[in-house]
């Protein structure tokens, strides 16, 4: 069984905004993002793990699930 890595790449000072999963494993955080940096690490790697259990499509679900899905 062939093991899966993440990588996260931080890039100070961003020349751009935003958080970029490549789909390869590598995910791009360009930014400081306000000290949430645990929230935003939790949910990328939710996007990757979900992408590596059943696919691309599913994993870009996760930002439209209705928000009365959620559990709080």
């Amino acid at each position: 069984m062939q093991k899966r890595k993440v990588q996260f790449q931080f890039c100070f000072p961003p020349s751009i905004y935003g958080i970029y999963d490549t789909g390869d494993g590598v995910i791009y955080i360009f930014g400081e993002h306000e000290g949430r940096i645990e929230d935003i690490l939790s949910h990328e790697l939710l996007h990757w793990t979900v992408q590596k259990v059943a696919g691309k499509k599913a994993s870009l679900a996760l930002d439209n699930v209705l928000e009365e899905l959620l559990k709080t």
